[in-house]
């Protein structure tokens, strides 16, 4: 029935049908939401973060901004966060494991590609995330690490899985911004 969906240019409705039917079956699981299920997010929850980050050798600094944002009434986080005033943008949608180990998440692009993985808490005020690349060639695995240190500072290291070894690509330096908003680009007109 789903690949006959899909064939037909009707997927998006035709896979809502049996979630829909799932969410109307009163033995769905409740699962915790907001605070408790997000306690190792909160301190990037709810909060607008401005950064920069190393251009390639020699070049132009790199800004993000990044606002996460408490989402289906506290059974996700979203991220939206773009680069140099729009030039690139990204959204992320995390939500808490089936197995309990982290949060899964799916990132999409103005690139043209997206990434699907897991972020899990670390020591202290800080994460890992691991996430595979999908539709840019040649690259696979990627692992960032963030934490908000003493001086209030977010900062994000990111590596690359390459020969199987993880080499460092940069990172970025946050501050919190209540100011701060992601520029995404708009929809385009009708032709």
């Amino acid at each position: 029935m789903i690949r006959r969906c899909l064939l037909a240019a009707a997927a998006a409705f035709c896979l809502a049908q049996p979630v829909a039917a799932l969410a109307q079956t009163p033995e769905v699981p409740v699962k915790a939401t907001g605070r408790a299920a997000f306690a190792p997010l909160e301190a990037w929850a709810g909060k607008t973060w401005r950064g920069t980050g190393k251009g390639p050798a020699g070049g132009a600094p790199i800004n993000d901004i990044q606002q996460w944002q408490w989402d289906l009434g506290g059974h996700a986080i979203r991220i939206v966060h773009s680069v140099n005033n729009g030039a690139y943008a990204g959204e992320s949608v995390l939500f808490p494991a089936a197995d309990g180990d982290g949060y899964v998440y799916t990132y999409v692009t103005t690139g043209g590609f997206y990434t699907t993985g897991i972020i899990r808490a670390g020591v202290g005020k800080g994460y890992v995330a691991e996430e595979t690349v999908h539709g840019v060639p040649g690259m696979g695995k990627l692992r960032s690490k963030g934490e908000i240190g003493a001086d209030g500072v977010y900062r994000v290291r990111s590596s690359m899985e390459k020969d199987g070894q993880w080499v460092e690509t940069g990172g970025f330096d946050y501050v919190e911004d209540a100011t701060a908003t992601p520029v995404l680009p708009p929809l385009p007109a009708r032709p």
